[in-house]
Protein backbone atom coordinates (compact mmCIF):
# COMPACT_ATOMS: atom_id res chain seq x y z
CA UNK A 1 0.00 0.00 0.00
CA UNK A 2 1.32 3.42 -0.25
CA UNK A 3 3.30 4.67 2.64
CA UNK A 4 2.69 8.00 3.70
CA UNK A 5 5.90 8.44 6.01
CA UNK A 6 4.89 11.12 9.13
CA UNK A 7 1.57 8.43 9.24
CA UNK A 8 3.59 5.41 9.26
CA UNK A 9 5.98 6.73 11.87
CA UNK A 10 2.76 7.18 14.12
CA UNK A 11 1.52 3.82 13.39
CA UNK A 12 4.59 1.90 14.10
CA UNK A 13 4.49 3.47 17.47
CA UNK A 14 1.40 1.25 18.39
CA UNK A 15 2.65 -2.12 17.30
CA UNK A 16 2.81 -4.70 17.88
CA UNK A 17 -0.11 -5.30 20.62
CA UNK A 18 -2.64 -3.02 19.17
CA UNK A 19 -4.99 -3.96 21.71
CA UNK A 20 -5.28 -0.96 23.44
CA UNK A 21 -8.69 -1.51 24.66
CA UNK A 22 -9.71 -3.63 27.44
CA UNK A 23 -10.15 -7.64 26.08
CA UNK A 24 -13.93 -8.42 24.43
CA UNK A 25 -13.89 -5.36 22.56
CA UNK A 26 -14.43 -5.58 19.60
CA UNK A 27 -10.90 -4.97 18.58
CA UNK A 28 -10.77 -8.57 20.05
CA UNK A 29 -13.19 -9.73 17.10
CA UNK A 30 -11.13 -7.83 14.70
CA UNK A 31 -7.87 -8.99 15.67
CA UNK A 32 -8.88 -12.58 15.63
CA UNK A 33 -10.09 -11.99 11.94
CA UNK A 34 -6.86 -10.56 10.81
CA UNK A 35 -4.90 -13.74 12.45
CA UNK A 36 -6.99 -16.01 10.96
CA UNK A 37 -6.44 -15.09 7.47
CA UNK A 38 -2.74 -14.49 8.37
CA UNK A 39 -2.01 -17.91 9.75
CA UNK A 40 -4.24 -19.65 6.63
CA UNK A 41 -2.11 -17.87 4.23
CA UNK A 42 1.27 -18.44 6.10
CA UNK A 43 0.72 -22.23 6.47
CA UNK A 44 -0.63 -22.84 2.90
CA UNK A 45 2.27 -21.12 1.25
CA UNK A 46 4.65 -22.53 3.83
CA UNK A 47 6.58 -23.79 0.96
CA UNK A 48 6.83 -20.37 -0.82
CA UNK A 49 8.96 -18.92 1.81
CA UNK A 50 12.80 -20.10 2.61
CA UNK A 51 12.50 -19.04 6.44
CA UNK A 52 10.31 -21.12 8.08
CA UNK A 53 8.74 -19.92 11.36
CA UNK A 54 6.68 -22.20 14.53
CA UNK A 55 3.67 -21.21 13.96
CA UNK A 56 1.04 -21.67 17.07
CA UNK A 57 -1.85 -19.96 16.29
CA UNK A 58 -1.71 -17.56 19.31
CA UNK A 59 -2.15 -13.79 19.68
CA UNK A 60 -0.47 -12.48 22.56
CA UNK A 61 -1.21 -8.93 24.85
CA UNK A 62 0.40 -7.89 27.25
CA UNK A 63 -0.06 -5.09 30.30
CA UNK A 64 2.03 -2.43 29.36
CA UNK A 65 -0.20 -2.12 25.89
CA UNK A 66 -3.02 -0.75 27.73
CA UNK A 67 -4.03 2.95 29.71
CA UNK A 68 -2.74 3.40 32.94
CA UNK A 69 -5.90 3.02 34.15
CA UNK A 70 -7.06 0.29 32.89
CA UNK A 71 -4.57 -1.64 34.29
CA UNK A 72 -5.84 -2.38 37.32
CA UNK A 73 -9.48 -4.27 36.14
CA UNK A 74 -6.54 -6.45 33.26
CA UNK A 75 -4.96 -7.42 36.64
CA UNK A 76 -7.74 -8.26 38.90
CA UNK A 77 -9.31 -10.30 35.90
CA UNK A 78 -6.54 -11.59 34.15
CA UNK A 79 -3.78 -11.53 35.83
CA UNK A 80 -1.77 -9.65 33.51
CA UNK A 81 0.70 -8.76 35.97
CA UNK A 82 2.24 -12.40 36.19
CA UNK A 83 2.99 -12.76 32.31
CA UNK A 84 2.07 -12.20 28.77
CA UNK A 85 -1.81 -12.62 27.95
CA UNK A 86 -3.32 -14.30 25.09
CA UNK A 87 -5.50 -12.52 23.33
CA UNK A 88 -6.85 -15.34 21.33
CA UNK A 89 -6.54 -18.76 19.79
CA UNK A 90 -7.41 -19.30 16.73
CA UNK A 91 -9.53 -22.73 15.67
CA UNK A 92 -7.57 -26.00 14.40
CA UNK A 93 -4.18 -24.84 15.50
CA UNK A 94 -1.93 -26.53 17.64
CA UNK A 95 -2.47 -23.52 20.45
CA UNK A 96 -6.27 -25.62 20.20
CA UNK A 97 -5.40 -28.74 20.23
CA UNK A 98 -2.97 -27.81 23.59
CA UNK A 99 -5.91 -26.75 25.40
CA UNK A 100 -5.24 -23.12 25.51
CA UNK A 101 -7.85 -20.39 25.45
CA UNK A 102 -8.19 -16.44 25.41
CA UNK A 103 -7.77 -15.62 28.96
CA UNK A 104 -4.51 -17.78 29.64
CA UNK A 105 -1.53 -16.40 31.19
CA UNK A 106 1.98 -17.81 30.23
CA UNK A 107 4.11 -18.04 32.70
CA UNK A 108 7.28 -20.38 32.08
CA UNK A 109 7.99 -22.28 28.47
CA UNK A 110 10.52 -25.46 29.19
CA UNK A 111 11.21 -24.21 32.61
CA UNK A 112 11.92 -20.38 31.34
CA UNK A 113 10.22 -17.62 32.51
CA UNK A 114 8.59 -15.14 30.13
CA UNK A 115 9.97 -11.73 30.55
CA UNK A 116 7.81 -10.50 33.41
CA UNK A 117 5.14 -7.33 32.40
CA UNK A 118 6.52 -3.85 32.36
CA UNK A 119 6.43 -1.11 34.98
CA UNK A 120 3.07 1.04 35.14
CA UNK A 121 5.03 3.89 33.72
CA UNK A 122 6.58 1.94 30.66
CA UNK A 123 6.29 3.38 27.34
CA UNK A 124 5.94 1.97 24.07
CA UNK A 125 8.80 1.54 23.12
CA UNK A 126 9.45 -0.75 25.94
CA UNK A 127 6.21 -2.72 25.82
CA UNK A 128 7.00 -3.60 21.75
CA UNK A 129 10.57 -4.56 22.84
CA UNK A 130 8.68 -7.20 25.69
CA UNK A 131 6.07 -8.43 23.41
CA UNK A 132 9.29 -9.39 20.93
CA UNK A 133 11.15 -11.03 24.10
CA UNK A 134 7.98 -13.25 24.27
CA UNK A 135 7.54 -14.24 20.66
CA UNK A 136 11.72 -14.72 20.12
CA UNK A 137 11.72 -16.98 23.68
CA UNK A 138 8.30 -19.45 22.73
CA UNK A 139 10.05 -19.16 18.89
CA UNK A 140 13.17 -20.45 19.80
CA UNK A 141 12.07 -23.33 22.26
CA UNK A 142 9.59 -24.51 19.54
CA UNK A 143 12.25 -25.13 17.58
CA UNK A 144 13.87 -27.84 19.23
CA UNK A 145 9.58 -29.33 19.00
CA UNK A 146 7.24 -29.18 21.05
CA UNK A 147 7.25 -26.84 24.66
CA UNK A 148 6.03 -27.70 28.03
CA UNK A 149 3.85 -24.62 29.06
CA UNK A 150 3.17 -23.70 32.29
CA UNK A 151 -0.16 -21.53 32.14
CA UNK A 152 -2.11 -19.50 34.31
CA UNK A 153 -5.87 -19.98 33.86
CA UNK A 154 -8.59 -18.98 36.65
CA UNK A 155 -5.73 -18.01 39.07
CA UNK A 156 -4.51 -21.54 39.25
CA UNK A 157 -1.29 -22.76 37.27
CA UNK A 158 -1.63 -25.57 34.43
CA UNK A 159 0.99 -27.62 32.74
CA UNK A 160 0.23 -28.06 28.56
CA UNK A 161 1.79 -29.30 25.88
CA UNK A 162 2.35 -27.08 22.69
CA UNK A 163 3.35 -28.10 19.81
CA UNK A 164 3.42 -25.90 16.01
CA UNK A 165 3.25 -25.90 12.59
CA UNK A 166 5.87 -24.91 9.68
CA UNK A 167 4.89 -21.48 8.09
CA UNK A 168 6.30 -18.52 6.60
CA UNK A 169 6.88 -15.40 9.34
CA UNK A 170 2.76 -13.81 10.01
CA UNK A 171 3.27 -10.96 12.42
CA UNK A 172 0.11 -8.97 11.27
CA UNK A 173 -0.98 -6.43 13.88
CA UNK A 174 -4.47 -4.49 13.58
CA UNK A 175 -4.03 -0.48 13.93
CA UNK A 176 -6.70 1.32 15.77
CA UNK A 177 -6.78 4.30 12.90
CA UNK A 178 -8.73 6.06 10.45
CA UNK A 179 -6.04 6.10 7.93
CA UNK A 180 -6.97 3.81 5.21
CA UNK A 181 -3.43 1.85 5.00
CA UNK A 182 -1.12 -1.33 5.47
CA UNK A 183 2.80 -1.79 5.19
CA UNK A 184 5.48 -3.94 6.47
CA UNK A 185 8.32 -3.08 8.33
CA UNK A 186 10.02 -6.29 7.77
CA UNK A 187 8.99 -7.90 11.12
CA UNK A 188 5.24 -6.81 11.43
CA UNK A 189 2.35 -6.09 8.81
CA UNK A 190 0.62 -3.55 10.01
CA UNK A 191 -2.92 -2.70 9.06
CA UNK A 192 -5.45 0.05 10.22
CA UNK A 193 -8.69 -0.41 11.07
CA UNK A 194 -9.71 2.53 8.84
CA UNK A 195 -8.17 0.16 5.66
CA UNK A 196 -9.88 -2.90 7.29
CA UNK A 197 -13.17 -0.70 7.18
CA UNK A 198 -12.68 -0.61 3.44
CA UNK A 199 -12.32 -3.81 2.30
CA UNK A 200 -15.12 -5.56 1.53
CA UNK A 201 -14.57 -9.44 1.70
CA UNK A 202 -12.10 -11.69 2.99
CA UNK A 203 -10.48 -12.26 -0.57
CA UNK A 204 -9.26 -8.83 -0.65
CA UNK A 205 -8.40 -9.01 2.88
CA UNK A 206 -6.17 -12.04 2.10
CA UNK A 207 -4.70 -10.80 -0.80
CA UNK A 208 -3.61 -7.10 1.25
CA UNK A 209 -2.42 -9.17 3.69
CA UNK A 210 -0.39 -11.38 1.75
CA UNK A 211 1.12 -8.35 -0.22
CA UNK A 212 2.45 -7.34 2.84
CA UNK A 213 3.59 -10.64 3.90
CA UNK A 214 5.20 -10.95 1.35
CA UNK A 215 7.29 -7.32 1.63
CA UNK A 216 8.97 -9.54 4.95
CA UNK A 217 9.31 -13.02 3.45
CA UNK A 218 11.65 -11.47 0.84
CA UNK A 219 13.43 -9.03 3.16
CA UNK A 220 12.07 -5.92 0.83
CA UNK A 221 13.22 -3.35 4.00
CA UNK A 222 16.85 -5.20 4.27
CA UNK A 223 17.48 -4.71 0.29
CA UNK A 224 16.19 -1.26 0.18
CA UNK A 225 18.59 -0.28 3.10
CA UNK A 226 21.64 -1.77 1.66
CA UNK A 227 20.35 0.14 -1.42
CA UNK A 228 20.30 3.22 0.85
CA UNK A 229 17.66 4.05 -0.45
CA UNK A 230 15.86 6.45 2.23
CA UNK A 231 12.71 6.31 3.80
CA UNK A 232 11.58 10.09 3.00
CA UNK A 233 10.40 12.52 0.53
CA UNK A 234 13.67 11.12 -1.69
CA UNK A 235 12.50 7.63 -1.85
CA UNK A 236 10.36 8.61 -4.53
CA UNK A 237 12.39 10.16 -6.54
CA UNK A 238 14.81 8.10 -9.55
CA UNK A 239 16.45 5.40 -9.04
CA UNK A 240 15.22 5.44 -5.38
CA UNK A 241 11.81 5.21 -6.85
CA UNK A 242 12.26 2.36 -9.52
CA UNK A 243 14.20 0.70 -6.65
CA UNK A 244 11.07 0.38 -4.46
CA UNK A 245 8.62 0.09 -7.07
CA UNK A 246 10.71 -3.24 -7.86
CA UNK A 247 9.67 -4.66 -4.32
CA UNK A 248 6.05 -3.85 -5.28
CA UNK A 249 5.91 -5.47 -8.04
CA UNK A 250 7.54 -8.67 -6.52
CA UNK A 251 5.16 -8.34 -3.47
CA UNK A 252 2.47 -8.42 -6.09
CA UNK A 253 3.42 -11.64 -7.72
CA UNK A 254 4.44 -12.99 -4.37
CA UNK A 255 1.20 -12.47 -2.57
CA UNK A 256 -1.12 -13.43 -5.30
CA UNK A 257 0.41 -16.52 -4.90
CA UNK A 258 0.14 -17.23 -1.48
CA UNK A 259 -3.36 -16.15 -1.58
CA UNK A 260 -3.97 -19.11 -4.29
CA UNK A 261 -2.18 -21.39 -1.96
CA UNK A 262 -4.60 -20.66 0.70
CA UNK A 263 -7.10 -20.75 -1.77
CA UNK A 264 -8.45 -17.12 -1.52
CA UNK A 265 -10.43 -16.05 -4.55
CA UNK A 266 -7.18 -13.93 -6.26
CA UNK A 267 -9.41 -12.26 -8.80
CA UNK A 268 -10.56 -10.17 -6.16
CA UNK A 269 -7.07 -8.45 -6.71
CA UNK A 270 -7.98 -6.33 -9.47
CA UNK A 271 -11.27 -4.94 -8.71
CA UNK A 272 -9.78 -4.48 -4.82
CA UNK A 273 -7.11 -2.26 -6.56
CA UNK A 274 -9.36 -0.72 -8.95
CA UNK A 275 -11.51 0.86 -6.09
CA UNK A 276 -8.21 1.65 -3.88
CA UNK A 277 -6.49 3.61 -6.65
CA UNK A 278 -10.31 5.53 -8.00
CA UNK A 279 -10.46 6.66 -4.25
CA UNK A 280 -6.90 6.82 -2.87
CA UNK A 281 -4.29 7.33 -5.41
CA UNK A 282 -3.21 11.06 -4.71
CA UNK A 283 0.60 10.60 -5.19
CA UNK A 284 1.59 12.86 -7.54
CA UNK A 285 3.46 10.87 -10.52
CA UNK A 286 7.03 12.75 -9.37
CA UNK A 287 6.83 11.06 -6.25
CA UNK A 288 5.23 7.42 -6.91
CA UNK A 289 6.83 4.65 -5.75
CA UNK A 290 4.21 1.70 -6.44
CA UNK A 291 3.23 0.90 -10.08
CA UNK A 292 0.17 2.67 -11.75
CA UNK A 293 -3.28 1.04 -11.70
CA UNK A 294 -2.75 -0.85 -15.76
CA UNK A 295 0.81 -2.07 -14.41
CA UNK A 296 -0.43 -3.37 -11.55
CA UNK A 297 -3.66 -5.15 -13.16
CA UNK A 298 -1.06 -6.73 -16.09
CA UNK A 299 1.27 -7.69 -13.23
CA UNK A 300 -1.24 -9.77 -11.13
CA UNK A 301 -3.56 -10.57 -14.65
CA UNK A 302 -0.61 -12.62 -15.51
CA UNK A 303 0.28 -13.91 -12.20
CA UNK A 304 -3.15 -15.59 -12.49
CA UNK A 305 -2.91 -16.70 -15.85
CA UNK A 306 0.36 -18.14 -14.95
CA UNK A 307 -0.73 -20.21 -11.78
CA UNK A 308 -3.88 -21.43 -14.10
CA UNK A 309 -1.91 -22.63 -16.23
CA UNK A 310 0.32 -24.71 -13.77
CA UNK A 311 -2.30 -25.93 -12.01
CA UNK A 312 -4.41 -27.26 -15.13
CA UNK A 313 -1.04 -29.22 -15.96
CA UNK A 314 -1.18 -31.07 -12.65
CA UNK A 315 -4.24 -32.09 -13.38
Amino acid sequence: MRRQIAAMAALLALIPGMAMAAPGSHLRAEDNRIAAITYRLATAGAGLCDERHPLTGLLFHHLAEYEVRDRPQLISTYGLDRGPGILTVLDDSPAAEAGLAAGDVLLTVNGRRFPPPLAVSAGRKEWRQALDAVEALLEEQLKLGPVRLMVLRDRAPIELTLGSVPGCPARVRLARSGQVNAFANGRYVVMTTGLLGFIQDEDELAIVIAHELAHNVLRHRDRLEAQNVPRGLLRGIGKNASRVRATEEEADRLGIRLAWAAGYDVSAAIPFWRRFYARYDTVPQLFRTHPGLRAREKLISETIAELGAASAQRR
